[in-house]
């Protein structure tokens, strides 16, 4: 019992220092962690594959885990794309979108995840449209702030490519 309740306090904080979540009160952070899934994952264990289809939105409490490009190829050397440490998220445009994986998640090291499941997530926006609608605008404004990076990144990525003429 104790060891569950220290697990919770973690599993509470990680949630709650997740820009995704700010503005929700304790009581609304509680709801959400209850449709949440938390699981464990061995080291070298795959969280998910490409070509796969994804439904989940992955929260990091601790470890590492790799996201990889080519893991699925079969005699390829995986390319590290980007590691995720205790705090980050991923894959958050899979609550919106049912998409096939274009990359693999590996864990790093023994990984401990906040899983949140496409059907439950939109389950929980019908069920409480209050707080489902503050979450919506918190990944709306995330997801726009990272398209705007992606379109500032693309118009480098024009201005030092050669012209053609």
């Amino acid at each position: 019992m104790f060891n569950r309740k220290i697990t919770d306090e973690i599993e509470f904080k990680t949630l709650s220092s997740c820009p995704l979540f700010a503005g929700l009160s304790k009581g609304e952070l509680k709801t959400v962690l209850n449709i949440s899934h938390i699981r464990d994952y061995s080291a070298d264990e795959k969280v998910f594959t490409e070509d796969t289809v994804g439904l989940c939105f992955y929260l990091v409490v601790k470890g590492k885990v790799d996201i990889v490009s080519g893991a699925s190829q079969e005699g390829a050397q995986p390319k590290i794309i980007k590691t995720y440490n205790a705090g980050a998220y991923f894959s958050e445009a899979h609550l919106f979108a049912e998409i096939n994986h274009t990359v693999s998640c590996i864990a790093q090291e023994v990984t401990k995840l906040i899983i949140f499941t496409k059907p439950d997530f939109d389950d929980f926006v019908k069920i409480n449209p209050k707080t489902g609608n503050k979450l919506l605008l918190n990944f709306l404004k995330f997801i726009s702030e990272q398209l705007e990076l992606l379109y500032k990144q693309n118009m480098e990525l024009l201005q030092q490519a050669p012209k053609v003429s």
